[in-house]
């Protein structure tokens, strides 16, 4: 008889608890463990569950997992994981006489699935396990929102001085409750609060009538009210987005993970801790923070090793880590909905004024001199021809003999000389063809001479630069190498199948900042900036206002990603975090306190250099005297000029030296 009673009110209990809270789910997991052994209630679990869900008004997706069916090749932990991986499992139940075993396995899935989880509600059906030995595992803290129904034993509750509460209206409504030892309790972990968060606390109680002791909500919203819950966070200092530093106790704004007592030593500002900040207030919890100091975002190796914040996001010392975090460890970390859009490119060299010594033949480019120099000679050997027709139609007159090599040079010197426009020897010409060709000769040379003037000049008041490179594509055609201060800045780009972002990984080095300093001088080296909007450029307080000077901004960027709050897999509030996320930036809060934070802790006359960069400002240089560089390039021309006599009037007093030796031997 009192079998019977109990299964009557058992399956009335489990189809409460699955039309109210498991019908709406999209996929459930049933773990159970169906063997010769299995005790009554066991198997009475299972009945009715499988009655509670063929009553349901619309059909629910169910997957099961009996675990005494299991191959000897296979676990538990595995199927889990198959099993979340292949669909979105929203609801688990468990018919296990250990449950500790699923919930191992359920953090290992956890830990390794391909997909964000999904899970919601979790219903633990057990018979002889302690709900204070169970629900105190660590584990449950990443599924709160779960429930452990079983049978009710006085003597047990007793023993371990737990006190069962039941409404005295439900006593009297069941008069001296004959069946008060089938009462089946309804158990949960606190979760909330500034301690005692492992707790096992009894909800409610499911009577033989039917009805519910308490009548309290059994799945409860632990995640709207944390009632001051310890929310454990790294973070670093990379302005705008996180400023975070140990300070002298109770002048900071938030209090440290260690030591654990309220201090207030720790300063955290920023855009994204603004978020973190009022995510705390709204969920009421009790927010301490973990300074790693500048660009210390750390990394996870192959090795399972792990250093810096994300090592600690990884060993999960801390729960979440916020500071311009890109995509880095996406299947190791948990990402929240991105905040901010973030790009990385290059601070490099301006473009060097061309040297002083090549100002003569700048004005015009190579083609121009090619033309120039073939004209050249052309009109030398023009020249020459008409000093030999010359002589030829006038040979009736008395004259000196022609002298071939003479005239050809005379030419060439008489043409260079109308080129340059300069007096040269007199030409004595009686031909009109003659007196044609000069006279229109001698215009188109005032025509280039002036041309050539007057670029010349313009050199000298404006001189020339070379090609700038103020690219990311003619940044690694230069071979140039550049730096930044942590090797996270290329994390996202050192697996790039592109070969330009393979060649700018290759060519990226971690240095200090006094080093960057020192190489922000430097006429061909870089350093990584970050552009955090189309207006806005910034970077470390490494490089100065005098660095800036001689230097440009790349008009492309090498990547972009989207900063985020990475935190453990599994972390329970990371649905509520990006709810608050969105409504930040749809709020437009996010934007005022990221252009607060730039104000506050950026140089302005810095990020406004940055900006005019961005936008093609050249600095303009102070008047100053001339000095010998400047008129280095005629001193060039001098000095090529005279080598080259010097060398041919060597060589002329050698082959007359040469010449004169047989006719002294004579």
């Amino acid at each position: 008889m009192l079998l019977r009673v109990q299964h009557g009110h058992l399956s009335k209990l489990i189809h409460i608890l699955v039309a109210q809270y498991f019908a709406s789910l999209s996929s459930v997991l049933i773990v159970h463990n169906v063997t010769q052994e299995s005790t009554p209630l066991e198997l009475e679990y299972l009945d009715a569950l499988q009655l509670a869900l063929s009553n349901l008004s619309q059909p629910l997706k169910l997957q099961w997992i009996n675990v005494a069916q299991i191959p000897d090749d296979d676990t538990l932990e595995w199927q889990i994981l198959r099993t979340v991986n292949s669909s979105v499992t929203e609801g688990f139940i468990t018919m296990l006489p250990q449950t500790q075993s699923f919930l191992h396995a359920r953090y290992f899935a956890t830990r390794n699935a391909n997909v964000r989880l999904k899970d919601k509600m979790y219903l633990f059906l057990c018979e002889h396990e302690n709900p204070q030995d169970l629900l105190s595992m660590e584990l449950l803290q990443f599924y709160p929102h779960h429930l452990l129904v079983r049978p009710h034993r006085e003597s047990e509750t007793r023993r371990r001085g737990v006190e069962v509460e039941v409404e005295v209206e439900a006593e009297a409504a069941t008069g001296t409750l004959p069946h008060r030892d089938i009462n089946f309790e309804l158990w949960t972990q606190k979760f909330v609060g500034a301690s005692g968060n492992l707790d096992a606390i009894l909800l409610d109680a499911f009577l033989p009538n039917e009805t519910f002791a308490k009548r309290v909500e059994l799945y409860p919203n632990k995640l709207l009210n944390l009632e001051r819950r310890t929310l454990r966070m790294g973070s670093i200092t990379y302005v705008p987005y996180t400023v975070t530093n140990y300070v002298v106790a109770g002048t900071g704004n938030e209090d440290p993970i260690n030591p654990h007592k309220p201090n207030r030593s720790i300063s955290f500002e920023g855009s994204e801790a603004n978020i973190m900040k009022t995510f705390c207030k709204v969920h009421n919890c009790h927010l301490r923070v973990e300074a790693y100091g500048a660009d210390n975002w750390g990394s996870i190796y192959e090795n399972e090793s792990a250093d810096g914040m994300l090592g600690d996001i990884y060993k999960q010392r801390v729960e979440l880590a916020i500071g311009c975090i890109y995509n880095w460890y996406d299947g190791i970390t948990e990402t929240s909905h991105p905040i901010s859009r973030s790009a990385v490119t290059i601070l490099g060299p301006a473009p060097l004024p061309l040297a002083a010594w090549c100002t003569d033949i700048l004005p015009f480019n190579q083609a121009s001199w090619f033309l120039l120099i073939m004209t050249i000679f052309v009109c030398s050997c023009v020249l020459y021809l008409l000093r030999y027709s010359n002589y030829f139609l006038g040979k009736k007159r008395p004259q000196n003999e022609f002298n071939h090599t003479q005239n050809l040079q005379r030419s060439t010197l008489d043409i260079f000389a109308l080129f340059i426009q300069q007096p040269s020897a007199p030409l004595t010409f009686n031909r009109f063809a003659t007196r044609f060709f000069l006279a229109t000769l001698l215009c188109s040379t005032i025509t280039l001479e002036n041309i050539y003037s007057g670029q010349l000049k313009s050199l000298l008041t404006v001189p020339f630069y070379g090609a700038p490179v103020d690219t990311i594509e003619k940044w690694a055609q230069s071979t140039w190498k550049w730096a930044a201060p942590s090797i996270i800045w290329v994390h996202t780009v050192e697996q790039s199948d592109l070969v330009t972002e393979q060649i700018l990984a290759s060519s990226f080095e971690v240095r200090d900042y006094n080093f960057m300093y020192n190489a922000s001088f430097w006429p061909n080296y870089g350093l990584g900036i970050e552009r955090i909007s189309p207006e806005v450029v910034i970077c470390g307080n490494y490089v100065t206002l005098a660095a800036l000077e001689d230097r440009i901004v790349m008009r492309d960027d090498l990547y972009f990603d989207w900063t985020r709050a990475v935190s453990i897999r599994g972390w329970t509030l990371m649905e509520q975090l990006n709810r608050h996320i969105r409504t930040c930036q749809e709020t437009g809060l996010y934007t005022h306190w990221e252009r607060e934070s730039v104000a506050k802790h950026l140089d302005k006359k810095i990020i406004q250099m940055l900006c005019n960069l961005m936008n093609g400002f050249v600095s303009k240089k102070a008047p100053k005297p001339l000095v010998v560089d400047d008129i280095s390039g005629a001193l060039f021309v001098l000095a090529f000029g005279f080598s080259i006599a010097g060398v041919v009037l060597l060589l002329e007093l050698l082959w007359s030296g040469l010449l004169f030796m047989p006719r002294r031997r004579n």
